[in-house]
């Protein structure tokens, strides 16, 4: 295990180039979507988003690469192999949307209210925004040494049975929508994907095949624009603007107005420390264990950075460890990642770069990389915890209905939602309240679920009863099954009476689940299990 096995670590490979294209697309989009929530939907001055937002949100992407490339040279010198793969990092997208739509550009608005004029408007609510960014990296820094205790505490069923809901409620299901929106020229990208990927042929010269599909996508895409329109509508470069991030600390002069925008933050600090306890199993499960305490203190010290640059969302290590494991990826991934988010930020080139490539051209890869993740909770767990795996999934899906009702007005209007949100009948929830209580916290209520079912299936009946207890105490205050429809934690007691019923009611559920569980465990006590 000397330095010369570190020599041997072929940190590039072909598959480098398959992987970079999905984690560039993913960062670029992200950020391509707060710019356009922004200034499209709040009517944000461009300005402060292209020269400070965008800029900073990649100062936590780059941080987090360059330190997560490391960690793959360390564990391929511990390891003594050459085809270590390195743990992927971003921008985390539940943050990205959420925290534009419940933070930045609310305040921005409430701002405007008070009689700022937009420029003055959009400088508070980006100092808020820094303020809470450097809040969830905080709590999740805090949080890292920690984490050990909560991957020993859960069983990997559990850990990867919310992960795998994620995968297929939304890494998969959005870009399968995108591909269906334009599948003469998805399906060919698929087409490749499953027949390299999954039915295990190979291209000529071992070529990259996500490359390969994208390339030629692309190239397919622009000829039907051709056919259709008489043009191919390949998009201009002469808006592009140089913008370097540079360190801003006014913002800490905002933390009292922004603490009252924590309760929103805390939960996508949340989601990401779980999320990063989770995909480090799915990466140890096939034989390279990251340490979940470092990754996610890195991310915390990326994510205040970030802040402290006016990045206004988090980062994340990324979920999609199996699949860039499965196409050979190592460490060079990260360094084109650096290289072209930093340079898309820097140089203006974000925007360009999602439009130039279509939704419907990445979108088959990123529905492969969910199917990638969603695989690994069933190929390791035994047949009789595969209950505790599917009930994982259903809190994502929840949360994937519940996006596509609240950014849809045509299916829904926010007046209807928000009418029908706190309805309830006899005691029966609608069914708009059941979808957005269990979305909301859908990472945390998934891993919980799978770990209170695998619980009572190895008889384990007081770490059932504690995992009740804290389902029914954190839907109590929003942790999870939070009746807002952002998402945002609350103090129980302030909530109007009217409201209290909502909460009040699951969090009961959760205690007769565990009396009822109690008291069927005693009446069985000395019996053999009686498992189908």
């Amino acid at each position: 295990m000397g330095s010369a096995n570190v020599l041997k670590y072929r940190w590039f490979s072909l598959g480098d180039v398959s992987s970079s294209a999905t984690i560039v697309f993913d960062n670029l989009t992200n950020m391509a979507i707060i710019a356009f929530l922004l200034t499209v939907v709040f009517g944000m001055p461009a300005g402060i988003v292209v020269k400070h937002i965008i800029p900073g949100l990649s100062v936590g992407v780059v941080l987090g690469n360059i330190v997560f490339m490391y960690f793959a040279f360390r564990l391929a010198k511990k390891l003594g192999r050459d085809n270590v793969t390195a743990f992927p990092s971003g921008l985390d997208a539940p943050t990205c949307i959420g925290m534009t739509l419940a933070v930045v550009g609310p305040s921005f608005l409430m701002f405007k209210s008070q009689g700022m004029d937009p420029e003055s408007a959009a400088l508070h609510s980006w100092y808020i925004s820094c303020a809470c960014c450097f809040f969830i990296g905080f709590v999740k820094f805090v949080f890292s040494f920690f984490a050990h205790k909560i991957k020993n505490a859960l069983p990997t069923v559990a850990l990867l049975g919310g992960l795998a809901g994620v995968a297929i409620g939304l890494i998969a299901f959005f870009p399968l929508l995108a591909m269906l929106q334009l599948p003469l020229v998805s399906f060919l990208v698929l087409a490749i994907i499953v027949m390299i990927y999954f039915a295990g042929y190979q291209l000529p010269y071992n070529l990259p095949a996500i490359l390969v599909a994208i390339v030629l996508g692309t190239i397919v895409y622009y000829i039907f624009q051709i056919g259709l329109t008489g043009h191919s509508n390949i998009p201009s470069l002469s808006h592009i603007e140089v913008a370097f991030p540079s360190p801003d600390l006014t913002f800490f002069g905002s933390l009292g107005v922004a603490a009252k925008y924590f309760s929103i933050a805390f939960p996508f600090a949340l989601l990401v420390i779980f999320g990063t306890v989770s995909v480090a199993e799915s990466a140890s499960v096939l034989g390279e264990e990251y340490s979940p305490k470092d990754l996610l203190m890195v991310d915390g010290i990326a994510t205040m950075l970030m802040g402290v640059f006016g990045g206004t969302a988090q980062t994340t290590p990324y979920a999609g460890f199996p699949a860039y494991k499965k196409m050979d990826s190592r460490a060079g991934y990260l360094l084109i990642n650096i290289i072209v988010v930093g340079i898309g930020a820097w140089f203006g080139f974000v925007n360009y770069l999602i439009e130039l490539v279509p939704d419907a051209i990445l979108a088959p890869v990123l529905f492969f990389v969910g199917i990638e993740i969603a695989m690994q909770v069933f190929l390791i767990s035994e047949k009789k915890y595969l209950p505790a795996a599917i009930l994982g999934l259903f809190p994502s899906i929840a949360r994937m209905v519940e996006i596509k009702l609240s950014s849809n007005p045509d299916l829904v209007s926010m007046d209807k939602l928000n009418s029908l949100l706190y309805t309830v009948h006899d005691g029966k929830l609608s069914d708009i309240a059941a979808i957005v209580t269990f979305g909301n916290g859908f990472i945390v209520t998934g891993t919980l679920w799978a770990a209170l079912v695998y619980y009572l299936i190895d008889r384990k009946i007081v770490a059932a009863v504690i995992t009740c207890a804290i389902l029914a105490v954190a839907s109590l205050f929003g942790v999870i099954h939070s009746i807002n429809l952002d998402g945002s934690m609350y103090w129980f007691g302030s909530l109007a009476a009217e409201k209290q019923i909502i909460p009040l009611e699951i969090a009961g559920g959760y205690v007769l689940f565990a009396a009822v569980a109690v008291v069927i465990y005693l009446l069985n006590r000395g019996k053999p299990a009686n498992l189908h």
